[in-house]
Formats: structure tokens, sequence, C-alpha cells
């Protein structure tokens, strides 16, 4: 929960920004590249970019899954709120 909070706040600094700059396209894609690259790590952390079998491989020691998934679940959310509010600094305002 604190990575999505922290993950909030940034991107709520980062739009309070957005709105006083001459040109606000740099930070549209600053959030984009915060949201995006959290996810892609939280990705490769928890296994999704790969098969089953490699899975099922690479998770033989339970402590070792469960410290992984926390990790990526905390990059994951962290990226979700940069992400969101990129896009939404994209496609609204």
């Amino acid at each position: 929960m604190r990575s999505f909070l922290a993950g909030s706040i940034v991107g709520a600094l980062l739009l309070i920004i957005y709105f006083f700059m001459n040109s606000p396209k740099i930070v549209t894609y600053s959030l984009l590249l915060l949201g995006i690259i959290p996810i892609i790590i939280s990705g490769l952390l928890s296994g999704t970019f790969v098969s089953g079998e490699r899975v099922r491989a690479n998770y033989s020691d339970s402590t070792d899954f469960t410290r992984r998934t926390k990790t990526g679940s905390m990059f994951f959310l962290f990226g979700l709120p940069c992400f969101l509010a990129g896009l939404a600094t994209t496609y609204f305002i």
C-alpha cells in the first residue's frame, strides 16, 4: 500500500508541474516512463514473460517466490498511478 501511495504522490506532483510548464510534453513522457518501467520490472520479477515450466523451475524455493512476488507487486503498484496519470495527460488534457 505504501508503494501505491508513493506512486500516487509522485504522479500528483508531476501533474501539478504539468499545469505550470510551458512545454508539458516532458512531464507527460516522464509520467509514462515512470509508469511503464516499474510495470515491466514487475512482469520480469513475477515471471509473466516466461512459460509455465520455466516459472516452476525458477520458483523451487517458496521464500524466494514470496519475496519476488511481493517486490513485483510493489513495483506494479508504484507504476500504476504514474502510468494512469500519463495516459490522462495524453488523452484528456
